[in-house]
């Protein structure tokens, strides 16, 4: 099935494949809009175009080495997930409470705004969102250090798009993606918010 599909691709379509499949296993999330620095507007994205097109032969050609492509057409978001639950990505704590606490305010702004797919958001926005919800001590700060290298993490996989500001900046300003939905499951949030609560006690 895989051979027919990608014989019937021209030339330039194989070169767009490849760039494709690259970018989608190095990335984990491929969104239907990305942000746009230079023009300060979301664009839309060809890749995902180019792999909402052709999902089949993605698929399939994906399947080969484990890995199921999953697509929600409503946020706009393609995926990829390891069959046999290898290849995960381990995040340390700093990302896995700034993640917590991101996709807290993204479904809050989702309640209000059902339409809303990205959500905007600061560092100083997040820092204070940690604080109140007791993610991080009240007299320790994370490092500059630290912060940039998981907000430099959460853009590479596209979770979060940078719009200003350096990574290292408390004015860094940036929207959350509809992948965060995916980027950590139930039962872990839980697990989170259960560590949170007993810290408190």
């Amino acid at each position: 099935m895989f051979d027919e599909l990608y014989e019937q691709l021209t030339n330039k379509d194989k070169e767009m494949f490849a760039k494709c499949v690259n970018e989608l296993m190095l990335k984990s999330f491929i969104l239907r809009e990305n942000y746009d620095r230079s023009n300060k507007i979301m664009k839309p994205n060809y890749t995902y175009s180019f792999i909402e097109k052709n999902i089949d032969l993605v698929r399939d050609y994906l399947h080969y080495s484990g890995w199921v492509v999953e697509k929600d057409s409503h946020l706009g978001v393609i995926m990829i997930q390891n069959e046999y639950q290898e290849n995960r990505i381990r995040m340390d704590t700093m990302t896995s409470l700034m993640i917590y606490a991101l996709r807290y305010a993204y479904e809050l702004q989702r309640e209000q705004n059902s339409l809303t797919q990205e959500v905007y958001f600061s560092s100083a926005s997040l820092m204070q969102l940690m604080l109140d919800k007791s993610l991080l001590p009240q007299d320790k700060r994370p490092s500059a250090a630290s912060l940039a290298s998981s907000y430099r993490f959460l853009d590479n996989h596209n979770i979060i798009s940078r719009i200003s500001g350096e990574f290292r900046d408390r004015d860094l300003q940036f929207y959350i993606l509809p992948s965060i939905i995916y980027i950590i499951d139930n039962d872990r949030i839980n697990a989170i918010f259960d560590q949170v609560e007993k810290a408190k006690n």
